[in-house]
């Protein structure tokens, strides 16, 4: 978008007011990306920070002709989350969940229960996920998060759409044997 271009060389000379329009331009679009991977408001609040910290310290290194402002922001986004998944704070954050379920299991309300449950699912198979090859993590996430074409997602990562397709269904495999363990 050529506004962004506009509003980055204006930021890059100091002015916070296009940092706050580039910001609000962007926040809701990447706050519903990482909701989607994490499904925790206050995680996704945390993680959209850090996306919008790291973009604006990293401003001075963007090159607008290798991506436009919009896919690099979605690139660090994605790559944030990942991070997450793979921290120790993630790991520390699912033993204390643990605990905290066993308390909430003991609630009647089945709607907290199973939304409860997709949480884990989507942290383990997340937990899973992030220690594979960035490539084949960025794949999952443009399919299942984004819902992109294998032609898209090819065409992105500069890979044949058969090459996407094969690592894509090896993943799943991969979770699934995991999942079932």
């Amino acid at each position: 978008m050529s506004g962004d271009k506009h509003l980055i060389r204006r930021i890059k000379r100091g002015n916070l007011k296009a940092a706050d329009e580039l910001f609000e331009r962007y926040y809701k679009e990447i706050y519903a990306y990482i909701y989607k991977q994490c499904g925790d408001r206050e995680l996704t609040m945390d993680l959209t920070q850090d996306t919008f910290v790291a973009a604006f310290r990293g401003l001075q290194g963007y090159d607008e002709r290798k991506a436009e402002f919009r896919t690099w922001l979605y690139r660090i986004a994605a790559n944030k989350t990942a991070d997450y998944y793979r921290s120790k704070r993630y790991h520390q954050r699912i033993t204390e969940l643990s605990l905290d379920d066993k308390v909430i299991e003991l609630s009647d309300d089945s709607d907290i229960l199973e939304s409860l449950a997709e949480q884990e699912l989507i942290r383990h198979i997340m937990d899973i996920v992030s220690g594979y090859d960035p490539v084949w993590v960025r794949i999952f996430q443009m399919k299942i998060f984004d819902e992109m074409t294998f032609s898209q997602i090819g065409d992105k990562l500069r890979l044949s759409e058969n090459t996407v397709k094969t690592r894509y269904y090896a993943m799943i495999k991969r979770i699934r044997k995991e999942l079932s363990e």
